[in-house]
């Protein structure tokens, strides 16, 4: 398995970062309900279409 990060140097990431934290000293975002919003940093639209959930340590663009 040489060149594969290790599964438990993952988990332990995971679990000693917000991914919240991380977008955010990046991105405004905005609570919307559990999620976080904000417009994407991959595109130029004018409605947010960027989601971070905190829950699940993981973000989506539409």
């Amino acid at each position: 398995m040489s060149g594969r990060i290790p599964q438990n140097f993952i988990h332990d990431l995971l679990a000693r970062t917000d991914i919240v934290e991380v977008i955010s000293s990046r991105l405004e975002l905005k609570r919307a309900g559990r999620e976080y919003k904000a417009l994407s940093p991959f595109s130029n639209e004018k409605s947010p279409s960027f989601f971070v959930s905190p829950t699940r340590q993981f973000f989506h663009c539409f």
